[in-house]
């Protein structure tokens, strides 16, 4: 599963902070990666990081969050997946703003498990039958950029390599390493495409510190090096 990144566009610090938190508490692959605090800020702020996701709210100085979405669908070319948070239960805010995109709508104060739910539907989560292997999986996403070895995360949760390299056999058909590259690759492949990072700078970026070893991977998954990939525009 790939690190999704989000941009929080809300007025009220306590909410920025309870939505971070909940991230945090779920373990979702979500990083933060800015916060608005005005409608016209947040329109700046969408095509300058690219975020996956925007928690957004309706009420604020500015535009409000749905003339922010209205000029988004306009001029952005990538897809934004809107989640909108209001403290106001009208019906007519729930449908203006899902014929604008949004994903869900979520009311202030927000309720733990319906944000739960609603990132799971986002995220499309598929997760496997097996709760603890989730746990795994789930250390993994979010860390996939560092360096981690297969005993590391088997004495990490307490079991064995070879149950950990069983799972990955099981529901994904792959090794473990071959899992943790792929997710590196992919990551690479949309920095690649959205940024102006340099190939040594993506490579360090999603966790590889010898460029080769990424070239050859990049190339064994995708068929093609990362500067051919650059250079096609994906």
């Amino acid at each position: 599963m790939i690190i999704k990144t989000a941009l929080i566009v809300d007025d009220e610090e306590l909410s920025c902070e309870l939505l971070k938190h909940l991230i945090n508490k779920y373990s979702f692959p979500i990083e933060v990666i800015g916060k608005a605090t005005a409608g016209d800020e947040a329109v700046k702020l969408i095509f300058h990081l690219k975020p996956d996701i925007v928690f957004l709210d309706i009420e604020m100085p500015g535009y409000n969050g749905m003339e922010v979405m209205e000029k988004i669908n306009r001029d952005y070319i990538r897809v934004i997946k809107f989640i909108v948070i209001t403290a106001y239960n009208y019906f007519e805010y729930a449908q203006a703003a899902l014929r604008l995109g949004a994903k869900d709508i979520l009311l202030k104060p927000i309720e733990p498990m319906q944000f739960k739910k609603t990132i799971e539907r986002v995220l499309h989560y598929n997760y496997t039958d097996n709760q603890f292997f989730n746990e795994i999986l789930t250390y993994i996403n979010n860390n996939y950029y560092k360096t981690i070895q297969l005993n590391e995360t088997a004495k990490r949760f307490h079991t064995s390599p070879n149950y950990i390299a069983r799972m990955f056999k099981k529901y994904f058909g792959v090794s473990f390493i071959f899992y943790l590259n792929r997710m590196k690759i992919e990551k690479a492949k949309e920095l690649l495409t959205d940024t102006e990072l340099s190939i040594k700078e993506v490579a360090d970026r999603v966790g590889y510190n010898n460029l080769n070893y990424f070239y050859k991977n990049f190339k064994m998954i995708m068929g093609v090096t990362p500067k051919g990939f650059k250079t096609n525009g994906g």
